[in-house]
């Protein structure tokens, strides 16, 4: 009942402790679009507790909340006095209910991205109260939630009780006009082979089953991480498959293929003036060799589309491409924890190579490569490639989902992640949801999977021995 809301507010209020107030008007929302208290009108309150959480949220705050968010230096939520219970929460509809009133109420006050959300967050959370209600197992509390995350449209929006897609799975199906489509011979399937039914599902339905619970910031981004999935369902388990095959129809009984990449080199000459760099291998002890051996190259590409660990020194490639000392990074919006709901800009971030770093500059063209699985760290380095070394980007538009992560500590103890600063460039367009848009796009067709080709490595050589 109201009456029952009120009384335990006041209680929280009682523990919090006291206050001295002094009204803050020496703040403001840089978004201008997200602060909305307009929940502390809602008739349930009564009079006296309006009038103090109105002057509570007047306030600025000087130190870590009872009940609010800080930051630590890792950008880690800090939630002290939020508890973990260490119990089975399929057990409790109490406790479940607690993780998701905790997860939307730090998104609602910390996400710079509400507003680029498909559906209102109000209406999220009343379409998720009663799945959490009635989510008794492990599994259907996991849908209830990856549900409640994909409503973010966030390609960070991860959550870690989840079992992700392997590595494995990536690049080996692929959409083509609506189709999904082979890209490797293995476990009994050929390039080019269309697929239309996964044992007994029909191939749209599962991958609009899936669509529900992927987060992603791009359709681009969630179609490929679906690619993924089906990837698993068809090749690393035994199955069978109905396919399009050179126009005819047929059923494959697939079996596991051996899983694992293969590595070879980060780097490699692809023509006799062109030369390769998988920048999700590179490692910092060869970065000066691969540009002593490069620098006669007419032009080198530089891969960006791998899942990889990234370990290399980002200044020491920066050092080897800029002839600035000065790079040029994005302007970003931060949460503003004194005031939750409200963010403050950082105009026109940068980082600086140190004097002591010295570098051979490379005096070649550089293409840099992109699609829809370059996300964060490597959608930051194809915007400084681009706005530093006049880079000139092939591919497919990117994820969609830059700056910093944001880890959220739930009740059961699992985490979970969304984006939690706004990145945009120095015209102010934002780049969550839209992603980094290459110079020249490049989608595969049904002859180049055929073939076998890398459409967008090829597009890059194209480039390079025309200009």
């Amino acid at each position: 009942t109201p009456e029952m809301v009120n009384t335990e507010l006041k209680k929280m209020l009682d523990v919090a402790g006291e206050y001295t107030h002094k009204r803050d008007d020496d703040w403001n929302d840089s978004l201008n679009m997200n602060v909305n208290l307009c929940w502390l009108d809602h008739s349930f309150l009564d009079n006296t507790l309006q009038d103090e959480l109105k002057k509570i949220a007047s306030l600025s705050v000087q130190k870590s909340p009872y009940y609010g968010i800080d930051f630590d230096s890792a950008m880690h939520l800090m939630t002290p006095n939020e508890k973990v219970y260490d119990l089975d929460i399929t057990t409790s509809y109490h406790h479940r209910l607690l993780s998701l009133f905790r997860y939307w109420n730090v998104i609602y006050y910390f996400s710079p991205h509400k507003y680029l959300m498909d559906k209102s967050w109000d209406k999220t959370l009343s379409e998720s109260i009663f799945p959490f209600i009635n989510a008794t197992d492990e599994q259907s509390y996991q849908i209830a939630f990856l549900k409640l995350a994909a409503a973010l449209n966030d390609g960070h929006g991860f959550l870690f009780f989840k079992k992700g897609y392997l590595n494995e799975n990536e690049n080996i199906i692929e959409i083509v006009e609506g189709k999904t489509v082979v890209r490797i011979d293995g476990g009994g399937l050929k390039k080019g082979d269309i697929v239309n039914r996964i044992g007994d599902r029909d191939i749209n339905q599962i991958r609009d089953s899936l669509s529900v619970l992927i987060p992603a910031s791009t359709q681009g981004n969630k179609e490929y991480r679906i690619n993924c999935y089906v990837a698993e369902m068809i090749f690393f388990r035994e199955t069978d498959i109905v396919l399009s095959r050179n126009g005819q129809k047929c059923v494959v009984h697939t079996f596991p293929i051996t899983s694992g990449k293969i590595y070879s080199s980060s780097y490699q000459w692809i023509t006799d003036d062109i030369g390769y760099v998988d920048l999700s291998i590179l490692t910092t002890d060869e970065m000066d060799w691969i540009f002593q051996l490069f620098s006669d190259a007419k032009g080198i590409v530089f891969d960006l589309r791998g899942t990889g660990p990234y370990n290399y020194n980002v200044l020491q490639l920066d050092c080897h491409l800029s002839k600035q000392k000065i790079i040029r990074l994005f302007s970003l919006i931060a949460p503003d924890v004194r005031h939750p709901g409200a963010y403050y800009w950082m105009k026109n971030t940068q980082t600086v190579i140190p004097e002591s770093m010295e570098c051979s500059h490379y005096k070649g063209k550089n293409v840099f490569l992109i699609n829809e699985d370059t996300q964060s760290f490597t959608e930051t380095q194809a915007y400084i490639a681009r706005t530093n070394f006049h880079a000139i980007l092939i591919g497919r538009p990117t994820s969609g989902a830059l700056a910093q992560v944001i880890e959220v500590s739930l009740p059961d103890n699992h985490k979970a992640t969304f984006s939690g600063f706004g990145a945009f460039s120095s015209d102010g367009t934002g780049f969550q949801r839209k992603g980094i848009i290459p110079d020249r796009k490049v989608y595969p067709t049904m002859e180049s999977i055929q073939e076998g080709k890398d459409e967008i490595l090829e597009a890059a050589i194209e480039y390079l021995n025309k200009n």
